[in-house]
């Protein structure tokens, strides 16, 4: 694999953070978003490109580790590398920075190929994938899924809107963190911060669906269970390790 890094920095906007000056869950990964999408404008196969090719990449899954979430104002370097590819799948890893080049969080993503026509996943073509320097693999990797839920403590009804829809059509990813997070306590939340996060997309929700956030809190081990549901059917898991927060 060649080592073809993309880096960018960013200063941390007030709207990107919460009442406790840190950064949003969702907002840090679509900063690391916009890594990957910026990267791949760089290597001439931006996102729109593969949308003129009848395409687009489709999240399945992050694995994220978060040493200190950054702060308002402060100024962050991220960098991503896609790392390798298989017939379905490419893998992605994200890292982000502190001024000093102290590691604040690093990411690993698993994307599939989606076909616009049909909303179902297509074998990926080298021309999508060569310009990071990857080469194809047989190995496909088992990423670990999130616990289920055994319990719900707390739920939160939703309705899709125009806004929370991408250029894919459907959800953007980063409202299910919003709706994830927005089912556990306020107090929670500014006393605590993540510091490990397993999510993974099942299917998607469109413009007008009704869908469930549920959540299982196990207080003892500071995790918390999530599931976003649609009817019966579930859209999205996530499993997160939370450490309690010092300002």
């Amino acid at each position: 694999m060649a080592d073809n890094k993309y880096q960018e920095k960013h200063r941390i906007v007030y709207y990107e953070t919460d009442v406790t000056g840190r950064v949003g869950l969702g907002q840090l990964v679509d900063l690391l978003m916009l890594a990957s999408y910026d990267h791949s404008k760089a290597e001439n196969i931006s996102e729109e490109w593969v949308n003129e090719q009848g395409y687009g990449w489709v999240i399945t899954q992050h694995l994220l580790e978060i040493k200190r979430l950054p702060k308002k104002d402060e100024v962050i370097t991220l960098e991503t590398q896609a790392t390798s590819y298989n017939r379905y799948f490419c893998y992605r890893d994200f890292f982000v920075y502190d001024k000093q080049g102290e590691l604040l969080a690093k990411m690993h993503t698993a994307f599939v190929l989606m076909d616009l026509t049909t909303r179902k996943i297509a074998r990926i073509e080298a021309r999508f994938v060569a310009p990071y320097g990857v080469v194809e693999s047989r190995k496909l990797e088992r990423l670990a899924a999130p616990e289920k839920l055994i319990k719900v403590d707390a739920k939160k009804n939703y309705r899709v809107r125009y806004w929370d829809i991408d250029t894919n059509q459907h959800v953007n990813n980063v409202h299910y963190f919003e709706w994830m997070l927005d089912a556990l306590p306020k107090e929670f939340l500014m006393t605590h911060e993540p510091c490990a996060v397993n999510i993974k997309y099942e299917h998607e929700l469109h413009y007008g669906d009704e869908s469930t956030s549920l959540v299982q809190v196990d207080e003892k081990n500071k995790v918390t269970l999530h599931e976003i549901k649609n009817g019966a059917t579930l859209s999205c898991s996530a499993q997160i390790k939370w450490r309690t927060y010092k300002a």
